[in-house]
């Protein structure tokens, strides 16, 4: 086999190892393209579900695998654990939501949350009060914390021994029902008393109207906060005059009623 020939021989190899070369160069560049993010990264998740203001506890955390591409810039690795626990959550978390350090606040709310129940959310200068109610003066049980409410009472007059209805306070905060506080953003639950804010000259008014008469609570829309003056007692003389009626119900007519964003007057 003469020169030329080995040489074409030796180009030929040469030239197939560079192309099997090359071919599984592509190949795992293509690969590595395919499966890129998919790389399995460990990071936290909560264990249960938490409202806001929660101080996070070792327990309510774990380290979860989940791809790479998966994980918010965000994401709190479980090596920072320890930097979590004592922390209180900006907003409320479900159970296997993503722990990020924007959902941490900062030192100054973990001595807020420390200090925070019943007492933590009574505006300075005025009281929390307790008051009983059942199904019907507690507005069927759809009362909750953060709630406006008028407050009514129905009273025996010692003059006359005839019983008659007023409006004792109007928009009146309700700061818990039983034991379920504003800030715990609890779901509805049963409860028997409710707690109000009133100020102290008001929580005079509450206690002595309850010992003298009934108490009912009457549910308002958040946003009305329109307070009316002079309103009138209920008696029975009242509601046996036919002219009396008639005028509430004219009232009652001219209410405007919002219907699918438009408003009607009735």
């Amino acid at each position: 086999m003469n020169k030329k020939a080995l040489l074409i021989i030796a180009g030929s190899v040469l030239c197939g190892i560079i192309a099997v070369i090359l071919v599984n160069r592509y190949m795992a560049n293509q690969k590595a393209e395919v499966t890129k993010g998919w790389d399995m990264v460990q990071v936290l998740f909560m264990t249960e579900k938490a409202p806001r203001g929660t101080m996070i506890k070792s327990y309510m955390i774990k380290g979860k695998e989940i791809p790479e591409r998966y994980v918010h810039g965000n994401a709190i690795l479980p090596k920072d654990a320890d930097l979590v626990i004592g922390q209180v959550l900006n907003y409320p978390l479900k159970k296997d939501d993503m722990l990020l350090w924007t959902d941490l606040g900062r030192e100054e709310e973990i001595k807020k949350i420390r200090h925070r129940g019943l007492a933590g959310t009574i505006t300075p200068g005025e009281r929390a009060l307790t008051v009983p109610v059942d199904v019907v003066s507690g507005v069927g049980g759809h009362l909750k914390p953060s709630d406006h409410i008028d407050i009514l009472c129905t009273v025996r007059s010692q003059e006359t021994g005839e019983e008659a209805t007023l409006t004792l306070l109007q928009n009146i905060t309700i700061l818990a029902t039983g034991s379920n506080l504003a800030v715990n953003r609890a779901t509805r639950s049963t409860y028997n008393h409710i707690t109000i804010l009133v100020t102290l000259e008001e929580a005079e008014l509450v206690v002595f109207a309850r010992q003298k008469g009934k108490l009912a609570a009457v549910l308002r829309n958040p946003e009305d906060i329109e307070t009316h003056k002079e309103i009138p007692k209920m008696d029975f003389s009242d509601i046996m005059k036919a002219e009396f009626r008639r005028n509430i119900q004219e009232k009652r007519d001219q209410i405007q009623v919002i219907k699918r964003g438009q408003i009607d007057k009735k």
